[in-house]
């Protein structure tokens, strides 16, 4: 491993994300849904765990904004859990989850990434990176 390469992991998961809701939307095929929902869960809960604690301490105002849309982001997917695929509401959040989703990268991977690239040493990162394959391989 080397230095930053929890950031390439992260950022590779946004864009699989991205990509699912992307086609979903497009196609308005439900059916991958599910691998959406599981990929931003353990996303979600891998920033959340290992990542956002260090970085408070570096730029708490950004990881608090960050958490507050990840809790946006779980509200979204309750929803869509429990509201009819077949209905207009439900790819209207959908597009919604989107939309926020798309926002909430760009200032991960433009102000929060790079802080914690300068903050956290290569050993730190390499932690993190474990703890979160270890969590997604539980998580998945």
């Amino acid at each position: 491993m080397t230095k930053g390469d929890v950031y390439k992991v992260l950022k590779e998961e946004h864009e699989n994300v991205k990509e699912l809701i992307k086609e979903t939307i497009e196609t308005k095929n439900t059916s991958k849904y599910p691998e959406i929902k599981k990929q931003l869960q353990a996303h979600m809960t891998n920033e959340e765990n290992f990542l956002y604690p260090p970085m408070e301490f570096v730029d708490e105002e950004t990881v608090k904004k960050n958490e507050y849309e990840h809790d946006i982001v779980w509200r979204k997917l309750l929803y869509l859990d429990n509201a009819s695929q077949n209905d207009e509401e439900w790819m209207l959040n959908l597009k919604e989850l989107n939309d926020l989703l798309i926002k909430h990268i760009e200032r991960e991977e433009n102000k929060l990434f790079p802080e914690a690239s300068d903050a956290l040493s290569e050993e730190a990162e390499e932690d993190i990176l474990k703890l979160m394959e270890e969590e997604k391989s539980n998580l998945m």
